[in-house]
């Protein structure tokens, strides 16, 4: 029997890269965002030819009960889920003392109290049942400083330090979890988010497939490009008021850059 995979923030970028290579691999699919209408387009292109089972479920995982609304219509569906790739996020260009705090409290329901939300609910499943994976999506910003950008790096890095948790919580269980700490990724993201795009922004697909890859494996986290690793390993060696500089000037230039 195939499995069921749970994919959020699966209509653009990452998400739907993930939903790309699960259903070419037979998987049926639950697909949620804000947006039905392109849920429902992409749950059609990628069960032509398959035969595979979609659903989709929009979900706003920025709001108080995003998360708890969201497990109750997957719980609606009658569906275990097998495997859950924990990926929508937003972040927004502002210092911390001026972002908008309506926007600043949306941000820490998507980035922070949705994943653990979502965690401690499918994962408990997943436990009850015997076997499971989880991918929570984080970023190399869980390694060092992210001034210019609010909540975003200190979110990927309670996303990191929430893997790092749960592995060792669910020894023996049956049920495994890995971090996805990619750098910056060639989406609509960063634009979105007030910031350009850097040369060496990653191709999505290579980015997902590698964080399948480390998700299938059981891995604790994985850094898509050997580059990315090298650098991200280099930047945790420097002491961390020379690594708050170096974050500070990049995310600034790029700022800048995408205005």
């Amino acid at each position: 029997m195939a499995d069921t995979v749970l994919i959020t923030g699966a209509s653009s970028g990452l998400g739907l890269e993930f939903a790309r290579i699960f259903a070419s691999r037979g998987c049926d699919l639950i697909l949620t965002a804000r947006s039905e209408e392109k849920l429902r387009e992409i749950a059609s292109e990628l069960s032509i030819d398959r035969s595979i089972h979609i659903d989709v479920i929009r979900a706003d995982l920025s709001t108080d009960d995003g998360a708890q609304q969201l497990y109750e219509d997957v719980r609606a569906l009658g569906r275990n889920i097998d495997q859950f790739v924990n990926n929508a996020g937003a972040g927004k260009a502002a210092d911390t003392v001026d972002i908008d705090p309506a926007v600043l409290k949306a941000l820490l329901h998507l980035d922070v109290t949705s994943y653990a939300m979502l965690c401690r609910l499918i994962g408990a499943d997943m436990v009850r049942q015997g076997h499971g994976k989880i991918l929570n999506v984080s970023s190399t910003t869980a390694f060092f400083p992210d001034p210019h950008f609010n909540i975003y790096g200190p979110s990927k890095a309670f996303v990191m330090s929430l893997t790092e948790a749960m592995k060792g919580e669910l020894r023996g269980t049956g049920v495994s979890v890995t971090a996805l700490c990619p750098g910056p990724v060639s989406t609509n993201w960063a634009v979105n988010a007030g910031k350009s795009y850097p040369a060496i922004a990653a191709d999505p697909a290579k980015v997902a497939m590698a964080g399948y890859r480390a998700m299938q494996a059981g891995r604790l986290y994985v850094i898509p490009g050997i580059g990315t690793a090298v650098g991200t390993f280099f930047l945790t060696l420097l002491p961390r008021s020379l690594r708050v500089a170096v974050g500070a000037w990049w995310q600034d230039r790029m700022i800048r850059k995408g205005k």
